[in-house]
């Protein structure tokens, strides 16, 4: 639709340009005002006629190199992201999105413009995790891509599967928290609309807070503010390597990651699935699970 309106647009202004300049040409405005009194007869003026048609014919390719632009040549699909949940997506220090999936969904822009022909985009857009799939809803955005784990309460269209996960948790390094069963009538923190918040509430007797932001979890973690948080192994993982905390070996839910899309876009999915099948089977995806300590599907 956005590809057919900035068509149509482009069209019109072309149209609207020739036509006003072309009656300009024929009434003789332009060498009114363009050429001095002085000079409007003889050679000048043929002169100047010449300069003029050269003008016309660069501002008119101009303009139609202008509404060429990237939407004829590029197909875009926007991707809500949340970069709060390193090692899966977070932001550095330049404020650019990195992780495992802004690189998988790199592969995926090779994939698709190989398979089509044309050139794919896959444009992230920030956004808090719990207002992803109301932007999918919205038609705001195409996909999100920002480690989901399977829950049937989601109302969406589920890819394949691109990762092993599971929901542990992870507690302050000098805490006498040893195993799940300790957590049983604790104070639990979780990701707003995330599994992690739905292992957190069947722990038995759990209090469990919800906040929308990964590092404020840590953060509130840190400061002793809860017992324990339950997150990604992924990325129980990134943080227990600052020393600070420290991950029970059980988990509490087994997982996979999937990428999702508004309901009945299958569309959209197919294609993704037609990525998913290519990554999981080439190199690139082994390196990234290495590097950024995620479990491949196979091993999980």
């Amino acid at each position: 639709r956005v590809e057919y309106l900035l068509t149509s647009t482009c069209s019109v202004v072309y149209h609207l340009f020739f036509m006003v300049t072309h009656k300009a040409w024929e009434k003789n405005l332009l060498i009114k005002y363009l050429c001095p009194r002085d000079f409007r007869r003889g050679e000048m003026e043929e002169n100047m006629k010449k300069i003029i048609k050269l003008g016309m014919a660069a501002l008119t390719a101009l303009t139609m190199a202008g509404c060429s632009s990237e939407s004829e040549d590029v197909k875009t699909i926007t991707v809500g992201i949340s970069p709060d949940y390193a090692p899966y997506e977070s932001e550095n220090k330049k404020g650019d999105i990195v992780g495992f999936d802004p690189d998988m969904m790199k592969c995926f822009e090779e994939y698709l413009s190989e398979e089509e022909g044309v050139t794919y985009k896959l444009e992230m857009k920030k956004m808090d995790f719990d207002n992803i799939i109301t932007q999918l809803q919205g038609d705001q955005i195409d996909v999100g891509i920002s480690g989901f784990t399977y829950d049937s309460k989601r109302k969406v269209e589920w890819s394949d599967p691109y990762l092993g996960s599971s929901q542990v948790a992870v507690v302050p390094k000098d805490s006498d928290i040893a195993s799940t069963s300790d957590l049983e009538g604790k104070s639990l923190v979780a990701q707003t609309g995330a599994t992690g918040e739905t292992a957190a509430k069947e722990v038995k007797d759990a209090k469990v807070t919800g906040l929308k932001n990964v590092q404020d979890i840590m953060n509130a973690l840190s400061a002793n503010q809860y017992d324990a948080a339950i997150v990604d192994l992924g990325v129980a993982k990134n943080y227990v390597k600052s020393g600070e905390f420290k991950r029970l070996d059980e988990s509490l839910m087994d997982e996979q990651n999937y990428i999702i899309a508004k309901k009945g876009n299958t569309d959209v999915i197919d294609k993704m699935n037609t990525c998913i099948k290519k990554f999981l089977a080439s190199d690139d995806y082994a390196k990234l699970c290495k590097k950024y300590g995620l479990s491949p599907l196979e091993t999980k």
